[in-house]
């Protein structure tokens, strides 16, 4: 996944990322956060796409961005297994 600003910078960088999905296996209701963020070590950088686990969950119930601005952003009932880019 892959979040690009436009109130905030273009990156990305501090948006954070909600991801809510039920669990096939046990239909419990899971939630994981990811942040995007640059760092790194000597000569190298953190790659800004996110990568969310999610066993054999199909959709995801709710993707919520929190974008450096401010602004939150919700998007409901996503296809899991894809690559996504998300506008500010």
């Amino acid at each position: 996944m892959a979040v690009d600003g436009t109130g905030s910078n273009a990156d990305g960088i501090g948006a954070r990322v909600y991801i809510t999905y039920s669990s096939p296996e046990d239909s419990n209701v899971r939630t994981q956060v990811q942040e995007v963020y640059a760092g790194g070590s000597y000569l190298s950088q953190d790659s800004i796409w996110l990568e969310f686990g999610l066993g054999s969950t199909n959709v995801v119930d709710e993707i919520r961005v929190r974008w450096p601005s401010g602004r939150n952003q919700i998007i409901n009932d996503v296809v899991s297994d894809q690559v996504l880019e998300i506008i500010e």
